[in-house]
């Protein structure tokens, strides 16, 4: 019984991180790849407080790490002061939807009374879903290079669904263009 749960909840943990489409906005005619150097500004958790299971630090700490990994991963570099080139922030939260439906009179099942044939049936369904935006600008300029932004079908607090949606975000990022010495 145990080795079934197991695997029934790694299998949907697994769908709910595939399930994750991000959509990205670039500056039109400019080239982020000719830049070196990065830093991570403090992102926005929108979580509502009371809801929250991670504070804003710890959420800092662990979107830090995962963004400073996929940068430096592409050739970029990370400097912690106003010497970067860009600025990379973050907006995330996680929010309580509800999903229901009525399905009208004998909910599209058969009366097995006539009582039942004016009873209406209906359903709902309670989940989180979480927001990821990452916003790439030019730190001198302020101007915004690059966005992605998507949902995650789950909590934005687990390390590891922290990990693999900032890497599925930044999937697109472009490569930094090494520079090429025309030596004679």
């Amino acid at each position: 019984m145990k080795k079934y749960t197991i695997s029934t909840v790694l299998l949907f943990c697994s769908l709910s991180i595939m399930a994750q489409s991000f959509k990205i906005v670039k500056a039109p005619n400019v080239d982020v790849s000719v830049f070196e150097t990065f830093t991570v500004a403090r992102g926005e958790l929108i979580t509502p407080k009371d809801e929250r299971k991670i504070s804003e630090d710890e959420l800092f700490k662990k979107m830090k790490t995962a963004i400073v990994t996929e940068f430096e991963a592409k050739g970029y570099r990370f400097v912690d002061d106003s010497s970067a080139q860009l600025i990379v922030s973050y907006v995330t939260g996680s929010f309580k939807l509800t999903n229901s439906e009525n399905l009208g009179p004998l909910g599209e099942t058969p009366a097995s009374t006539a009582a039942d044939v004016d009873q209406s049936r209906s359903w709902s369904r309670d989940f989180r879903e979480s927001l990821l935006e990452i916003q790439v600008s030019d730190l001198r300029s302020s101007k915004e290079l690059w966005k992605t932004s998507g949902t995650i079908l789950i909590d934005s607090s687990d390390t590891k669904l922290i990990d693999s949606s900032v890497y599925k975000a930044l999937k697109k990022f472009p490569k930094r263009k090494k520079k090429v010495n025309n030596e004679p």
